[in-house]
């Protein structure tokens, strides 16, 4: 069994910029001769930067990603922003 997920972590606020990790949560198991193996991970892939200017968001490697795009993968973002 595979599943994977985007998910928000904890907002931090620096210097009055609140910045907003999303992640990919990765959780497999395989069961081998009756015994069960888990494996779980996270990759980051969005970061949500929120300021008096607006939010952005951009991409782990660096480039400019719609916030609408971003939300429509991760719902659990769209609570993190209202707060």
């Amino acid at each position: 069994m595979r599943r994977e997920y985007l998910a928000r972590e904890e907002t931090t606020v620096v210097a009055g910029v609140r910045i907003t990790p999303v992640v990919r949560v990765s959780i497999q198991s395989v069961e081998i001769q009756g015994t069960r193996s888990f494996y779980a991970g996270k990759q980051p892939v969005y970061l949500i930067v929120s300021s008096a200017d607006g939010e952005r968001a951009y991409s782990v490697t660096g480039r400019d990603v719609s916030l609408s795009q971003v939300m429509e993968e991760c719902p659990a973002l769209t609570v993190a922003l209202e707060g």
